[in-house]
């Protein structure tokens, strides 16, 4: 039935006051490097020996990293994360329905109703400048079933774009699905979010004009730091990436693909995350962080080589990396 509506509706209902642009926004392939890169070369052997993630001009263009608010921006569509009942109230979600109206939690009611994880569900922007909003369903973060998250969430990224593109749509604005409130951590959220749209674009970057990375302030500084590694700006942070990248960056699709996290996969096919599972409290760390300072990592000057073991740290301190980093900068 929402289907239907969807193409008979193609238009929003209303249009929010404050509305922002994409070609008000600078591309990704416009914004000057906020970090100095180290060479490489004398430093021993890197990680890869060709890069994985080429120096594409073509590609950056279609990247926007913004921190904003995502109910503004006037794209085809833009995503939002829930719950299953899609009814989780968070300050994005709760931006997106307010600005949308009621009529957006009467079809969501009437129409859809769940959304199982890692599906995607969509429905009519409304009131929204955006045409459209692409649900989708995040994954709990646990520590035995770590591939099952990091699967689950490749497979919501990935199947927002698919979405997007079956529907014909050309922009398209992606909000962090990954959340400290399930307790993911958000630095390797991003390495996913960012090789899944890069791997994406590579099969099916003629369907999009622009993909927005859409964060917050507790976010902006993860992208700054890992989007030149996906998305390098020039052939040198290409270079330097193959020193930066982590040893896993994925199969073809961006899925996760280290052999002893594919056994756990296949011996878990049916596993469903609980709350009550061993798992990593990242809401208290995160807090401590974000009140140490307004956000870790965009305030740090310096050598990005700092950051490169992001994503493979100890699984009992995800959270390391930043605290450290911003009792540095405070200091």
């Amino acid at each position: 039935v929402y289907l239907m509506r969807i193409i008979m509706n193609q238009e929003p209902l209303g249009v929010a006051s404050d509305v922002v642009l994409p070609n008000d926004l600078p591309r990704w392939s416009e914004v000057a490097p906020a970090h100095y890169l180290t060479d490489y070369s004398a430093s021993g052997a890197a990680k890869h020996n060709n890069s994985p993630f080429p120096y594409d001009p073509e590609l950056n263009h279609k990247i926007i990293l913004w921190s904003g608010d995502i109910s503004a921006l006037q794209v085809d569509a833009i995503v939002n994360s829930t719950n299953e009942s899609m009814s989780e109230s968070n300050p994005v979600s709760d931006r997106i329905f307010q600005r949308a109206g009621s009529d957006l939690k009467e079809e969501i009611n009437l129409d859809i109703r769940e959304c199982r994880t890692g599906d995607v569900r969509v429905t009519q922007g409304h009131a929204l400048p955006a045409r459209y909003i692409i649900h989708t369903v995040g994954p709990k973060y646990n520590i035995k079933y770590q591939s099952a998250s990091e699967n689950t969430l490749h497979i919501c990224y990935r199947n927002v774009l698919q979405k997007s593109k079956e529907m014909g749509l050309h922009s398209i604005a992606l909000c962090v699905i990954n959340s400290v409130k399930r307790n993911y951590p958000p630095d390797e959220g991003a390495h996913i979010a960012l090789r899944t749209v890069r791997r994406f674009l590579e099969h099916h970057g003629s369907s999009f004009d622009t993909v927005i990375f859409t964060v917050d302030n507790t976010d902006l500084g993860i992208y700054e730091v890992l989007l030149p590694l996906y998305f390098p700006r020039s052939k040198f942070e290409e270079d330097a990436a193959r020193w930066q990248l982590p040893a896993d960056i994925g199969g073809s699709d961006g899925e996760p693909m280290l052999p002893d996290r594919q056994i756990r996969i296949i011996d878990n096919p049916q596993h469903t995350l609980h709350a009550d599972e061993e798992s990593i409290d990242l809401s208290s760390q995160l807090e401590t962080s974000i009140n140490v300072g307004e956000h870790a990592f965009s305030q740090m000057q310096g050598d990005l080589d700092q950051q490169r073991l992001l994503g493979e740290r100890p699984f009992n301190d995800p959270l390391a990396d930043i605290m450290v980093k911003e009792i540095q900068h405070q200091e």
